[in-house]
C-alpha cells in the first residue's frame, strides 16, 4: 500500500513539473482566472440589465416566443461548427425556460459535440488546399503551437473553457488528430454545457 501510493506520488510529481515547464499550468490557471473574470462580468452585466433595462428572467420568454426553435439550433449547430465564437452559455439562458430544461442542456451539448465533428473534417478537407491551409495555421499560429505541445489536453481544455472549441477542431482536422481521441475528447465538451448550466440558470 505504502509503495502503491509513493507510486502515485512519483507520477503526480512528474506530470506537475511537466505542466509547469512546458507552460500547461499557467495556462490552466489562466483561464481559471478567466472563468471568474467572465462570471464576475455576467454578475455586474445582469445587475445593470436587472435595474435599469430589462429584468434577464423576460429574456429567455422574449426569445422563445420571437425566434423558431429549429432556425436558433441550425444557427448554433453552425456557430459550433465554424470558428465558435458565439459562447454557447447564450443558447444555455435561451433554454433556461424551457420545460425539461436539464434535457435541452443535453441536447445542446450533443449539438456541440456533432459541431465539434463537422469542424474537424472542415479541417481535413482545408488541408487538401495547401493556401487555405497556411493561411489559417498561420493565422492561428497560437492554438497550433499549443495542439503540438499538449495534444489532446488542450483539446480538452478548448472543450471546457472559454476557448473556440470549433476552430481547435478544425486545426485538429488540419493536423490529422486521431478522430477517435476527438469522440472521446467530445464527451468533455458535454459535460461542459452541464457544468456552467447551473450558473446560468443562477441569473434568470
Amino acid at each position: 500500500m505504502h509503495k502503491e501510493s509513493k507510486n502515485i506520488w512519483r507520477t503526480f510529481n512528474i506530470y506537475y513539473r511537466y505542466s509547469r515547464k512546458s507552460g500547461l499550468l499557467s495556462f490552466l490557471i489562466s483561464n481559471f482566472i478567466k472563468v471568474a473574470a467572465i462570471i464576475a462580468v455576467v454578475i455586474i452585466a445582469v445587475w445593470i440589465l436587472n435595474s435599469f433595462i430589462i429584468q434577464v428572467s423576460d429574456i429567455p420568454g422574449f426569445l422563445i416566443e420571437n425566434f423558431r426553435t429549429e432556425v436558433v439550433l441550425l444557427f448554433f449547430l453552425l456557430t459550433e461548427s465554424v470558428l465558435g465564437l458565439i459562447p454557447p452559455d447564450f443558447f444555455i439562458l435561451w433554454v433556461s425556460e424551457m420545460n425539461n430544461f436539464y434535457l435541452w442542456v443535453g441536447f445542446l451539448g450533443l449539438l456541440s459535440y456533432v459541431g465539434g465533428f463537422i469542424a474537424y473534417y472542415l479541417g481535413s478537407a482545408l488541408a487538401k488546399f495547401p493556401r487555405w491551409k497556411t493561411r489559417l495555421l498561420k493565422f492561428y499560429a497560437n492554438h497550433l503551437d499549443k495542439i503540438n505541445k499538449w495534444g489532446v489536453i488542450f483539446i480538452i481544455i478548448a472543450a471546457l473553457f472559454p476557448l473556440p472549441y470549433a476552430t481547435v477542431c478544425t486545426l485538429a482536422g488540419i493536423l490529422k488528430f486521431p478522430v477517435n481521441r476527438l469522440a472521446f475528447v467530445g464527451l468533455f465538451r458535454i459535460a461542459r454545457f452541464f457544468i456552467y448550466a447551473p450558473i446560468v440558470a443562477e441569473f434568470v
